[in-house]
């Protein structure tokens, strides 16, 4: 194998410290990381100093190190934008960004051309749309030339502390003071939007590969302290989409879609869990499949990566599609948006 490929983290917190370095240490000789950026410095020069990195409070020497071939984007969601620019036009040779990959759909538009400037590859961190087991379970699933007549998706976890406390130990930080849930409909449209953006697009590419437009959102219900119910309806199919978080129940992560003669079901992994594929099962009237692998969704996308810029190969999921699966999302938000305004 050749050289290990440089890594530049811009964002330092729980997703780079608990998600990627484990994702990336269980592919060893692929990757080494690089420089680490935080806006809070202790966790910069912590999180630096585990890898022998290059710790700095600004993203500027990230995309100006010319040691750095990939930079990794984990930073808050308004931010993403202008940084995913930044380094394609530092001439990167592939950014993986965190989900959303923006936050409107003319942000979107200026990250393509961005990339079709540079030749910078994308890749956006919606790890179950890389999961190897529901890409096996979905291509057996086309083969059958069945098509969904409902899907669902049901989000019900215990705060991400219960995973990122098991995953590594984090640099603490002093957490956020969050005010109390309001009844007040600004704040709910505001939830659900953040929600679209920061839940619910987990699974959307998984929704669109089965319902590929939003269609008619028939029903929108804010679920305090943070959730969601959702129906949408598009061309004989539904989708209901349900999630609810922090809880003391076990985690329950799923996806289901049935068609005339199969059923699809996932069962999900939370993301900080290092646990291996989904187990996904495919049923139909003759025989029943599952499929589980020992890479989980994350493992498989910095696999691309490294594909990606070794060998140049094309990255699984097309910039275009990581787009559509936005826009999607952000259609999501602005048809809860109306059924709201019209309560």
């Amino acid at each position: 194998m050749s050289r290990p490929i440089g890594i530049g983290f811009v964002g330092g917190g729980p997703v780079t410290q608990a998600i990627h370095l484990p994702a990336i240490a269980t592919l060893p000789g692929q990757f080494r990381t690089v420089r680490v950026m935080d806006v809070n410095p202790l966790v910069a020069e912590t999180v630096a100093a585990r890898y022998g990195a290059i710790a700095s409070t600004e993203a500027e020497p990230v995309f100006a190190d010319p040691a750095v071939e990939v930079v990794a984007i984990c930073s808050p969601n308004a931010f993403h934008t202008e940084q995913v620019i930044a380094a394609c036009q530092a001439g990167k040779k592939a950014v993986l960004c965190e989900k959303p990959l923006a936050v409107s759909k003319g942000e979107a538009a200026r990250i393509k051309a961005a990339s079709v400037a540079s030749g910078t590859a994308i890749f956006v961190g919606t790890m179950h749309a890389y999961d190897p087991a529901y890409r096996a379970a979905f291509a057996a699933w086309q083969a059958s030339g069945d098509t969904a007549l409902q899907v669902r998706n049901a989000i019900f976890l215990p705060s991400n502390d219960e995973f990122t406390n098991r995953a590594t130990e984090l640099v603490p930080v002093p957490a956020m003071e969050r005010g109390a849930p309001s009844a007040d409909a600004a704040f709910r449209k505001l939830m659900l939007r953040n929600a679209m953006l920061g839940l619910s697009i987990h699974d959307v590419p998984l929704v669109r590969d089965f319902q590929p437009m939003m269609g008619r959102l028939l029903l929108a219900r804010y679920l305090p302290p943070f959730g969601y119910a959702l129906l949408a309806e598009h061309n004989g199919c539904t989708a209901e989409l349900t999630a609810l978080m922090p809880g003391q129940w076990p985690a329950k992560w799923t996806f289901e879609a049935t068609g005339r003669t199969h059923r699809l079901r996932a069962s999900m992994p939370p993301s900080y869990v290092m646990a291996g594929s989904a187990v996904v099962e495919l049923e139909g009237p003759d025989s029943s499949q599952v499929f589980h692998f020992t890479q989980n969704g994350y493992q498989a996308l910095w696999q691309a990566v490294s594909d990606t810029v070794r060998n140049g190969a094309l990255p699984p999921i097309p910039l275009d599609t990581a787009i559509a699966d936005l826009a999607f999302a952000l259609d999501l938000a602005d048809g809860i948006d109306q059924i709201l305004d019209a309560a």
